[in-house]
């Protein structure tokens, strides 16, 4: 992959503007033109701005030249973080914190530029960014990352790709034909051993797969009706910007609240959807089905979801959602049911079955407390099974005594990541895509987001994902999309 990193004046800002020249070395973190610095601008203030602020300091030669938040005083909040961090290390001793002190100092004396609109700081400061890290709500994923994939930025995005099939598709097209390097935040796929799991499911350790079942112990809020009246908008807060593409509206906080509306996000599915799942979507190959010559075999994707009541201002309190996915090469169709509702229940029913199939395969008491405490999935062979935790980072076979002489910590064949953003980084720099890039992370997206198209609509749709179409139902398929508010583009 051609990096695309601006070098004007890169000797300049490597010495004189507080980066460090780093020389080649076989001790570096990267392997691929280590001394390109990245310029790297951050949007938002959600999963992926945290980790960049305050760990931004263990990658090298990389420096945030701008920081954009509709949400001003969230910025100013970071700030502050990087005077009590910077602080904080020249008190101890630690060699590694008195570097991380130096760094934030560093960041506190000079601040990268501040805007509040994304298109703004694009305009502005277009030139002087390479990479972008993307940390809003999902309605704002299309509105950012497609016009700075089409000014050649690199970037790292939310989880999942957007907030609508369309955005997911679109995205994926945008940075295929612009050679940017891309990811979204899915860390469980930088684990050892989710690589190892994967290398185990595709080696038939535990035999022919024909169900998954993921599930997340939270529920939807199910709200009624959208905010009633309006409030002032607050200062600090530019509310053109928050809302972006979306419908204008009134001011009021409770739009400003995560995985709530289905106009700004994707609810649960989305939330942890993109964990849960990663591992079955990934071993089992279901990114196939997006192929050009899946059309030809008719390879279809049939979804059904069950749920408390439809509701399509806000996501039900309970789903079951399930996938019915056609045979991918020499791998038979496969079943995955997503269960999403309150801690103690999940859906009706769920939590019983799925404590049923993990008793069956021999799990404690003990274990399957812990798996059902948070999000998880149960990939079934008919060998054994596989069972993972909310992210996919770790796994467990079932039964246990059965696979407790099988490697399960390290990859054998597949190679180790680097870390999740710096496996990315090192893309931006020319090396291999990351495994979260959007020629994969855009598929599972639109997967995951046929699921929230289901909770909507009576019966079981049909989705043909090459063309990216409801094949039977004309008003399930007008929600794949919607139109963007003047003034803002994909």
């Amino acid at each position: 992959m051609t990096a695309r990193i601006n070098r004007r004046g890169f000797m300049k800002r490597a010495i004189g503007g507080g980066g460090v020249l780093i020389l080649p070395s076989a001790k570096s973190a990267f392997t691929y033109q280590a001394n390109d610095r990245i310029n790297l601008a951050v949007i938002g203030h959600m999963y992926n701005a945290g980790h960049v602020f305050t760990s931004a300091h263990i990658y090298e030669n990389v420096a945030l030249v701008a920081l954009c938040d509709a949400e001003e005083q969230k910025i100013e909040e970071t700030f502050e973080a990087w005077r009590k961090r910077a602080k904080q290390g020249f008190d101890g001793n630690a060699p590694q914190e008195r570097r991380a002190a130096e760094y934030y100092g560093r960041l506190v004396e000079r601040k990268p530029r501040v805007f509040s609109d994304p298109r703004r700081m694009l305009a502005e400061m277009g030139s002087e960014i390479d990479s972008i890290v993307v940390s809003a709500f999902d309605h704002m994923h299309g509105a950012i990352c497609g016009p700075a994939i089409r000014a050649g930025k690199h970037v790292f995005n939310e989880r999942p790709v957007g907030l609508t099939i369309n955005d997911a598709r679109s995205l994926r097209a945008l940075a295929a034909e612009h050679k940017v390097a891309t990811s979204i935040r899915n860390p469980g796929n930088a684990s050892q051993q989710f690589r190892r799991a994967v290398e185990l499911i595709r080696a038939d350790a535990i035999g022919r797969i024909e169900e998954v079942h993921v599930w997340f112990p939270r529920g939807g809020p199910d709200h009624d009706e959208p905010p009633a009246k309006s409030r002032p908008v607050p200062d600090g807060l530019n509310w053109d910007a928050w809302l972006g593409p979306a419908a204008w509206r009134p001011y009021h906080p409770q739009w400003l609240a995560y995985a709530q509306w289905r106009e700004f996000s994707n609810g649960g599915v989305g939330t942890f959807g993109p964990h849960a799942a990663n591992l079955a979507f990934m071993a089992l190959r279901v990114g196939d089905l997006w192929k050009d010559d899946a059309r030809a075999a008719g390879r279809t994707i049939r979804v059904e979801a069950k749920c408390n009541r439809i509701n399509r201002l806000s996501f039900p309190k309970w789903e079951v959602v399930r996938w019915q996915v056609p045979a991918r090469g020499d791998l038979p169709p496969v079943a995955f049911t997503w269960h999403h509702g309150p801690p103690r229940e999940l859906a009706p029913g769920s939590r019983e079955l799925i404590e049923g199939m993990l008793r069956e395969r021999g799990a404690s008491q003990e274990r399957v407390e812990a798996l059902l405490k948070e999000a998880g999935t149960l990939i079934i062979g008919a060998k054994g099974a596989i069972a993972s935790d909310s992210h996919n980072t770790s796994f467990i076979m079932l039964p246990e005594e059965k696979f407790r002489g099988v490697e399960q910590k390290e990859p054998k064949t597949l190679k180790p990541s680097r870390g999740h953003y710096r496996d990315w980084l090192i893309t931006c720099r020319g090396g291999e895509p990351a495994w979260a890039s959007f020629d994969y992370a855009g598929p599972f997206s639109e997967f995951l987001m046929l699921g929230n198209v289901a909770t909507q609509f009576e019966g079981q749709l049909e989705y043909d994902p090459v063309a990216g179409k409801i094949l039977n139902h004309a008003e399930a398929n007008k929600v794949l999309s919607y139109e963007y508010r003047e003034g803002w583009t994909l």
